[in-house]
């Protein structure tokens, strides 16, 4: 059986199309957040407040990332992998760079009880509970983002502390 031409420009695109996808990285390089910072700073989990407020700031960026760090695709933000952001809210701004968006504060809440109590975290020696929260997303691109902030608890009188971690 003979190829004609259309066959063997058709089968090099090919080789050429799979060589690529073969060359492409396997993996892209986190860009992870300098400072994240939470508002309030500190909450009640026995009465949460409504919205809590999240701002990524991008500090430590070259030129370029500073350019692609405005391209966050909102529809990928997630805090703790698990909550998404209040439909709306985000913002981002460029210098800065500097992302920012609402989340749910009984939403909230509900990640820092479940660290706190079936987690199992310890307090600080004060004796307080200082919760670590994760923002995760996707530029645009594709490239992944990450950055971690901690709101504390706030000691709520008439209620006992969570019980200590299991030994």
């Amino acid at each position: 059986m003979k190829l004609d031409a259309l066959t063997l420009v058709f089968s090099v695109g090919l080789i050429v199309l799979f060589a690529g996808v073969l060359l492409i990285p396997a993996t892209t390089a986190t860009i992870v957040a300098d400072a994240v910072k939470f508002e309030p700073k500190t909450m009640d989990l026995y009465d949460p407040e409504e919205i809590v407020t999240a701002t990524i700031r991008f500090t430590n960026t070259t030129e370029e990332t500073e350019q692609r760090v405005v391209e966050i695709n909102t529809s990928t933000v997630l805090l703790e992998g698990s909550v998404p952001p209040i439909a709306g809210s985000n913002s981002t701004s460029s210098k800065p760079p500097e992302y920012s968006c609402d989340f749910d504060g009984p939403s909230v809440r509900d990640v820092m009880w479940l660290k706190i109590y079936h987690i199992g975290m310890t307090p600080n020696p004060q004796g307080n509970y200082v919760v670590d929260l994760t923002i995760t997303g996707n530029l645009y691109d594709g490239t992944p983002f990450t950055g971690t902030g901690h709101i504390q608890v706030k000691p709520h009188k008439g209620h006992s502390p969570p019980p200590p971690p299991p030994p």
